[in-house]
Formats: C-alpha cells, sequence, structure tokens
C-alpha cells in the first residue's frame, strides 16, 4: 500500500472573518469555497482550508480549541526558489501588513528563511536553500545520515 498523500492543511481558527482576510488581503490566496464554518482557498500544492473552531466540535465531535494557545502547535513551511527570493517575498509581505518575528536571516542548515504567525495558531516559514541543499540526508535502506565530506 503506497503512503498517504497530503491533499489539504486545514487550519482551526476561532475568527473566521479575520482568518479569510489574512489569507486573501496579507497572503494572496483566493477564496475557493465558502460554506457555514468552512472556507478553503485555490493555489498551487495541497489545499489550504479553514475549519471554525465551534462548528468542527459540533458536526464531527473532534475537540478543537476554542481559546487562544500559548506558542505555536503547527508550522505550515514555503519553499521559495532562491534566497533572494526570501527577500523579495519578506518585502511584498511586510507592505502588506504582515508582522514578522524578525526580518529574513541565514541559518546553519543552510537555508535563508523568515518567520511570521498566522491568524489561526499556525506560524509560516518561508525558506531556500542555498547551494548545496538540505542537510542530513538519510540512506533509504538503513536510516543512516549521508556524510557531507
Amino acid at each position: 500500500m503506497p503512503n498517504p498523500i497530503v491533499t489539504d492543511i486545514c487550519l482551526v481558527t476561532r475568527d473566521m472573518e479575520k482568518a479569510i482576510a489574512f489569507y486573501t488581503e496579507k497572503l494572496g490566496y483566493r477564496l475557493a469555497h465558502r460554506m457555514p464554518g468552512f472556507a478553503d482557498f485555490e493555489g498551487p500544492g495541497p489545499i489550504l482550508a479553514l475549519w471554525d473552531a465551534e462548528r468542527i466540535r459540533e458536526t464531527t465531535g473532534v475537540p478543537a480549541q476554542r481559546t487562544e494557545p500559548e506558542g505555536h502547535g503547527v508550522m505550515v513551511a514555503v519553499k521559495l526558489g532562491s534566497p533572494a527570493a526570501i527577500d523579495e517575498m519578506y518585502e511584498r509581505l511586510l507592505a502588506r501588513g504582515v508582522e514578522f518575528y524578525r526580518p529574513p536571516m541565514d541559518y546553519p542548515w543552510n537555508a535563508r528563511c523568515v518567520y511570521f504567525a498566522g491568524p489561526c495558531g499556525e506560524f509560516w516559514e518561508f525558506f531556500a536553500w542555498y547551494d548545496g541543499g538540505e542537510p542530513g540526508g538519510v540512506d533509504a535502506h538503513d536510516g543512516v545520515p549521508e556524510s557531507n565530506s
């Protein structure tokens, strides 16, 4: 049996209107579907969707958080084509009012990244690899990290 394929990333929100505004106005997603307690967006990759915390509790019995958590429990990562694209995206999102934890930085895992909070308790990472790509690859046969020498 093949591994399951992630098709959607569903975030639980306590304020549907605020969340929709954030994803459309600040990140530039286009709303695709809207129903009571649910919305999703068009875009490449997995579908980004929103569930209202009260509505998902009522309809599915899933105990979604109804209060604001301390810290983040989910990160959504977006890979861009180059380190320079990170700086360009940072400037574009900053102009739209996105508040970042700090400006883009180079990190020891061979990537340039920038981080910001979303309205559903998640945080976002925009990243791009430097030449040499991502470190720490694991050999598929024995689970041992490949050497970088």
